[in-house]
């Protein structure tokens, strides 16, 4: 028997409302899944811009004291007068302001270098020739005797920088060795024997 009646919802009253709900609500989470991840990658992508900001800034530093070398004359005070931003029983500080605000955004301490050893040049690894400052080092013979070594070495100075980026608190230690050619009478005042 076929029943003529027409169709009555009176079973599913409000199911359409409850399914809209339930897959708003689904929407909402996923939209605030992604948005917490996005904020967390750009918290990881800030951390990682600070630190090397600060790992810049004290290689920075660690390249401007090698470049004046003040550092073998007196390893306490090796940026220019002036020059240093602190002082803190030595001048080894510098400080940077990498966004032109005026304030400095990251303090660079350099530890006093120490030298390491020092390695006497033969005369014959020098260009006496080609560099004023290799010449100064050569070592004529003497009385007719050649002379195997030069008045000058190879020093190698180790320098610990320690920066600190003002407003993140990012921090690094960065160590950096350099070979120089220095005086060896220099070499006496500053470098283990």
């Amino acid at each position: 028997m076929v029943d003529n009646k027409p169709y009555r919802a009176k079973s599913q009253h409000g199911v359409v409302m409850i399914i809209a709900m339930v897959m708003l609500l689904a929407v909402t989470l996923m939209v605030v899944s992604s948005s917490n991840l996005v904020q967390a990658n750009l918290k990881v992508a800030k951390n990682f811009e600070s630190r090397e900001q600060v790992r810049l800034s004290a290689l920075a530093a660690i390249e401007e004291a090698i470049s004046e070398r003040e550092f073998v004359d007196s390893p306490d005070d090796i940026f220019a007068a002036g020059r240093s931003c602190k002082s803190e029983g030595h001048d080894n500080f510098v400080c940077y302001d990498l966004n032109a605000d005026g304030r400095e955004d990251v303090i660079v301490e350099i530890s006093p270098p120490t030298c390491m050893v020092v390695l006497p040049t033969p005369n014959a690894d020098l260009d006496h020739f080609g560099s004023a400052a290799q010449a100064s080092c050569y070592l004529p013979a003497l009385a007719g005797a050649p002379v195997e070594y030069s008045m000058c070495g190879y020093s190698v100075w180790e320098f610990e920088a320690r920066a600190e980026d003002a407003i993140t608190g990012a921090a690094i230690v960065l160590r950096q060795g350099v070979s120089i050619l220095i005086a060896l009478n220099d070499a006496e005042d500053s470098c283990p024997s």
